[in-house]
C-alpha cells in the first residue's frame, strides 16, 4: 500500500486554492490537481505492508494525543524542479504546522516507520509538470484564506494515467 499522511485542509482554505488553480490554468500548461485532492503532506511513507496499518493508526493516534488545532494560513507560490517540467504549490504558515509535522515524524520513528525525511516545507501542490515559459514571479498574485486543521488523515495512493487517487484509511481529530 502506497501510503502518505496529511492534514485535511479546511473549506476556505481549499475554495481559495481552488481559485488560485483556476487563474493559473488561464497561463500555465501543466497537470492540475484537482480540488478534491488538495492535502498538506505531513509525511510520505512510500510502500507498506498491510500488517503494518494498526501500528500506523497508534503511531498516528500517539502523536495527537492531547493535541490542539491548528490555526494556518495560505501563503505565496513556489516551485520545485525545472521550469520546463515545474511542480507548482502554494505555501501553508503557521507555527503549529509544523510542530503537527515533527510531532508525526518523531511518532513514525518510535514505531519503527520509514518516511521521506525531506526538510518539512508546508505546501499544497497546485499542478505538476508545470511549463513555466516565463518568469515564474510573473504568475497571478494566490488566492489567500486562513482556517483551522483539526483532522489529520492517513491516505492511501493509487495511481494511474490520469491521476493519483487517494482513499482515507484512518482519521484522528485534533481538540
Amino acid at each position: 500500500m502506497r501510503i502518505f499522511i496529511a492534514a485535511q485542509l479546511p473549506t476556505a482554505i481549499n475554495e481559495a486554492l481552488a481559485q488560485t488553480s483556476a487563474m493559473l490554468r488561464e497561463s500555465v500548461r501543466g497537470k492540475y490537481v484537482p480540488p478534491d485532492s488538495f492535502h498538506l503532506t505531513l509525511a510520505f511513507l512510500g510502500e507498506i505492508p498491510g500488517s503494518r496499518l494498526p501500528a500506523l493508526h497508534a503511531a498516528v493516534e500517539e502523536a495527537y494525543a492531547g493535541a490542539t488545532a491548528c490555526e494556518c494560513t495560505l501563503g505565496d507560490l513556489g516551485m520545485f524542479g525545472r521550469r520546463n517540467s515545474a511542480t507548482v504549490w502554494q505555501g501553508v504558515e503557521g507555527d503549529c504546522v509544523t510542530k503537527l509535522a515533527k510531532s508525526l515524524r518523531a511518532s513514525l520513528d518510535t514505531y519503527g516507520f520509514d518516511y521521506d525525511e525531506t526538510k518539512f516545507l508546508p505546501h499544497v501542490t497546485l499542478m505538476r509538470r508545470a511549463d513555466l515559459d516565463y518568469p515564474f514571479t510573473s504568475l497571478p498574485s494566490p488566492e489567500l484564506a486562513s482556517g483551522t486543521i483539526d483532522t489529520v488523515v492517513i491516505y492511501q495512493s493509487e495511481l494511474d494515467s490520469e491521476r493519483a487517487h487517494y482513499t482515507p484509511l484512518y482519521e484522528v481529530y485534533l481538540d
